[in-house]
């Protein structure tokens, strides 16, 4: 019976291991400090040595005793404890060799050379070790012909950083520079950030004004990597061993199994709700400036519950100012893109001092005790014989008050919407909207632009570009029982007819109602609004005028029917004459001619009566 036996070629395995093994070329950075580790070291040094293309690792912990274990894969020196806690794969050192084919070893009285270039020409696996006369306590590490080209000196640098932060058992210096210690839910200091502290996560995420996939995932403090779909969102996530299951050997991957899901589900709950929280409580300025991390993270279906919008009243002549001034503004200056953004306009505007005709102009602010004027002092000089010069204060943008949005009840009136940017292309429209006292909801950002629309017409909300007018007039007469002095102006009024030609009295007095239905197709609404300025209604079907009594001055008129007139009726009628002629000007002259000039045909008969 023939016996087999699995052997390895050496030569060709430190091929494999330099190529493919090691999918992060810093990991030989990762890895020498977790062995720094293990060696029981309490600090490690680093010193990057780009003019001799040379990196130096050196550690104060254990000195290796057996040399063979260093180049041995599967197999360690390190203690039970050790092993047990870490599992240590034997394979780390490796890992230096995908950044230098020249190694040389300094630990105890050994100096180890491990030139990997000549032993792949050569196709030898002998190793140089020899004895040195002094001891070096602990473990030196000498990356010789190190490729910065392959690896830059600044990405070892921040790696470096990066280690040195979470990595709280070593101090960790990069050219003789320590690097910063940070607890491991530390933000860094951005407007939506948030902490994370889970049974499976420690650590932070923060909302990023730019597109980035920036989301990091460390392991025992060392980065495994970055996770991917998490767009404009940053942080660092701390997993332990009942987290994930990290591939083998270098722990640089996540392994895709049920852990990987469970995870990527906890970590999206938490980018939603820092996305849904930043939109429904952050500053204006801040949710402009991050809108597209929003958008892309937030649960905008439970978002839309809970948000708040610019609602304008158009009822409440302060919303319509503040409407109208929003459209005079971006006219001015196109620029304006946001509610902000116009407060500081106008505040800008309103600061702006002119000043003329002075040889020399001095302008000093003076500093009192007061918040948030007090700022400082600031001079400005005029040139010998300039005609002037202007000074423009400059507006602090962080200490403008904003406009507060406010929830609203869709179902209780219907309400429309148009962007800010929209504002003067349908600022005919919400002059619609102003003169029917509708809602108008301002959108200040896509997000809010993008919920509205889908809320659209079943939520009784709709763009404003939909708003058009299906008007109906309904007037009515009421109350025509007269007083005697109504009854002599009446009598008046049907002189007045007759002068103009009609055969009968062409004037009715009474409380007279105008309603103005206003139907808006889109969401099949009628509004009906009393017209409190018409005071004067033409019947068409009877040709006929009807005069509200509160226009009528018949104050100084007397209580009698008789049909002699005196000072009194004249008076009333001139008192009156324009607005019997602007009745008058209601009727159809079908029956009669109309007079060339209603004016000249009533004084004519007047003088004459």
């Amino acid at each position: 019976m023939n016996n087999v036996q699995v052997k390895v070629n050496v030569i060709n395995q430190l091929k494999l291991l330099r190529q493919s093994t090691f999918k992060d070329k810093l990991s030989f950075l990762d890895e020498d400090i977790q062995n720094a580790q293990r060696a029981k070291a309490t600090e490690v040094r680093v010193t990057v040595d780009y003019y001799n293309n040379k990196v130096t690792i050196e550690n104060n912990g254990q000195t290796l005793t057996n040399s063979q274990a260093l180049f041995s894969i599967a197999e360690s020196e390190w203690d039970e404890d050790i092993q047990r806690s870490e599992s240590p794969f034997g394979m780390g050192f490796f890992s230096n060799i995908t950044v230098s084919d020249n190694i040389e070893v300094i630990t105890g009285n050994k100096h180890i050379i491990f030139n990997v270039g000549v032993m792949i020409q050569n196709n030898k696996t002998d190793i140089e070790v020899t004895e040195t006369d002094n001891t070096y306590e602990g473990f030196k590490l000498i990356l010789n012909n190190f490729d910065f080209t392959e690896v830059s000196a600044s990405l070892i640098r921040e790696r470096i950083e990066l280690l040195g932060k979470y990595i709280h058992e070593l101090d960790i210096y990069c050219d003789d520079k320590l690097q910063p210690k940070k607890n491991l839910t530390d933000t860094d200091g951005s407007v939506f950030s948030s902490v994370i502290e889970s049974d499976n996560i420690q650590g932070w995420i923060a909302l990023n004004s730019g597109f980035s996939q920036d989301l990091k995932v460390f392991y025992k403090g060392r980065l495994v990597t970055k996770l991917d779909s998490y767009y404009y969102v940053k942080g660092d996530l701390h997993i332990n061993d009942k987290t994930l299951n990290l591939t083998s050997p270098d722990r640089k991957d996540i392994i895709r199994d049920d852990k990987y899901s469970a995870f990527l589900k906890e970590v999206s709950g938490y980018t939603k709700e820092l996305a849904n929280n930043g939109f429904l409580h952050g500053e204006q300025r801040h949710i402009e400036k991050h809108i597209d991390a929003i958008s892309w993270n937030a649960d905008k279906g439970k978002l839309k519950n809970e948000m708040s919008f610019l609602v304008f009243d158009t009822e409440n002549k302060d919303d319509s100012k503040y409407l109208n001034s929003i459209a005079l503004a971006k006219r001015k200056n196109p620029e304006i893109r946001s509610v902000n953004q116009y407060e500081v306009f106008i505040k800008s505007e309103a600061a702006k001092q002119s000043e003329s005709n002075h040889k020399e102009i001095e302008f000093t602010q003076e500093v009192n005790n007061k918040a948030p004027e007090a700022e400082g002092i600031s001079t400005w000089y005029g040139s010998e014989g300039s005609s002037g010069g202007r000074s423009e204060p400059e507006i602090d943008e962080d200490k403008i008050e904003e406009r507060k949005g406010q929830q609203i009840d869709f179902s209780s009136e219907p309400v429309f919407w148009l962007s800010f940017d929209q504002i003067v292309e349908h600022e005919k429209k919400f002059k619609i909207a102003e003169h029917y006292k509708l809602k108008v909801i301002v959108s200040r950002n896509k997000i809010e632009s993008g919920i509205l629309e889908t809320l659209g017409k079943d939520q009784n909300i709709v763009h404003i570009s939909e708003l058009t007018e299906n008007t109906l007039i309904k007037a009515s007469i009421s109350n025509t029982e007269l007083s005697k002095k109504e009854s002599r102006a009446l009598m008046l009024l049907d002189m007045i007819s007759r002068m103009i030609g009609f055969s009968r009295n062409v004037f009715s007095i009474g409380d007279v109602m105008v309603l103005k239905q206003t139907q808006i197709e889109v969401l099949n609404h009628t509004i009906e609004k009393i017209e409190e300025d018409f005071v004067a209604v033409h019947d068409y079907i009877n040709n006929k005028v009807y005069i509200d009594r509160t226009v009528i001055d018949d104050s100084k008129l007397r209580e009698s029917n008789e049909e002699n007139l005196d000072i009194s009726d004249y008076k009333f009628l001139l008192r009156n004459l324009k607005e019997i002629v602007r009745a008058v000007n209601l009727m159809n002259f079908d029956e009669v001619e109309r007079p060339k000039d209603l004016y000249d045909c009533l004084i004519d008969g007047l003088a004459m009566a």
